[in-house]
């Protein structure tokens, strides 16, 4: 157990309200283990909490689900984990049981036991030794962090039907984009990455894109057209949170093309689209929710195997005070990833 029963936690106490404040020490049941979180990324989500973009959330609450830690104790019923233990833990406790878990379909598992882990912007977390992961010894805390997000990224990969040789154009090159162009790259794409922030895509150009589009300077259907002799993109991931991302998606794609709504958009607006533009392109317009136990574990494995390079996306490391600019940055779309650093060794 730790020294003290009392913990440091960034509280969200109402929309552009957060403070550093006291809570207890979790306590852990037998099937748990006690985290001291070292790392957590700040995740769009996290800031749409922040910001009160997401109607639904309740306050005062902690944020953060990208966190990885070492175990300090763990319950009677645990095997297979110890003290000292370098960890990373998916958020996802699945129930495995009802009916979106019985066809495999784990990332929309009805009975989520959301209460079943505790963890984020705070010094210690909890979590089931089913939902942990050993972090191998090469791989920093904070590029464990990225395991969450990469696991999105790779369902997203997967249900985007990208083959060897295809075109793939990824709308968006923050950390999301950034992770989906390595991973299209991976899978034998030719990558265009299309953002209005010249910093970010010569990031996307260091990580493995083949071209760039500036949509600020100039119509990028007409320029994915000009880069596929005239064909547009057999894949493209709108991985930007804006309806005018999913609209000019639709246009960049071609005949038979796959485009895949990545991101949540906030706010929810209706997009224009005509109907023929789907039907005579033949075209799969699909989406892409979280990620799935198998997802998370494979993420971890492409970390650790350097397939995808997440370190370089980190352009900011803050310490848990400062967590009132690390939303703020996010917000401000400067730099790429923004890593709380909850305890100072990496």
């Amino acid at each position: 157990m730790p020294d003290s029963i009392k913990m440091k936690a960034a509280w969200i106490h109402a929309p552009l309200d957060v403070r550093i404040g006291d809570t207890e020490v979790p306590s852990i049941d037998d099937s748990k283990a006690l985290i001291k979180i070292k790392t957590c990324g700040v995740c769009p989500s996290d800031v749409r909490v922040y910001t009160g973009a997401r109607k639904n959330a309740t306050y005062p609450r902690i944020a953060g689900h990208e966190w990885t830690g070492e175990i300090v104790e763990v319950g009677k019923a645990v095997e297979g984990f110890a003290p000292g233990e370098r960890v990373v833990a998916d958020w996802r406790v699945i129930c495995g049981e009802c009916y979106y878990c019985r066809r495999g379909i784990f990332n929309y598992c009805s009975n989520m036991g959301r209460g079943e882990m505790k963890g984020g912007f705070c010094e210690y977390g909890y979590a089931p030794a089913r939902n942990l992961r050993k972090i191998p010894d090469h791989v920093l805390f904070e590029e464990a962090s990225f395991t969450e997000p990469l696991a999105c990224c790779l369902n997203g990969a997967n249900n985007s039907n990208i083959r060897i040789g295809d075109d793939v154009v990824v709308v968006g090159t923050g950390q999301i984009g950034l992770m989906h162009v390595q991973l299209a790259k991976h899978l034998g794409g030719r990558v265009i990455a299309c953002d209005t922030i010249q910093s970010r895509l010569e990031k996307a150009k260091e990580v493995g894109a083949d071209d760039l589009i500036n949509v600020s300077e100039g119509n990028p259907v007409e320029a994915v057209h000009d880069l596929t002799e005239g064909r547009g993109a057999n894949v493209v991931i709108v991985a930007a949170s804006a309806t005018k991302a999913a609209e000019t998606g639709l246009e960049m794609a071609g005949i038979c093309g796959t485009v895949n709504f990545f991101a949540g958009f906030y706010p929810s607006n209706p997009i224009t689209v005509d109907p023929n533009l789907i039907h005579y392109k033949q075209l799969n317009v699909t989406g892409s929710h979280d990620f799935t136990p198998h997802d998370f574990t494979t993420a971890l494995k492409l970390i650790a195997h350097g397939t995808v390079n997440v370190k370089t996306l980190i352009s900011h490391r803050l310490p848990l005070d400062e967590i009132k600019q690390g939303f703020d940055t996010v917000i401000d779309l400067a730099g790429v990833k923004v890593m709380m650093e909850v305890d100072s060794d990496r």
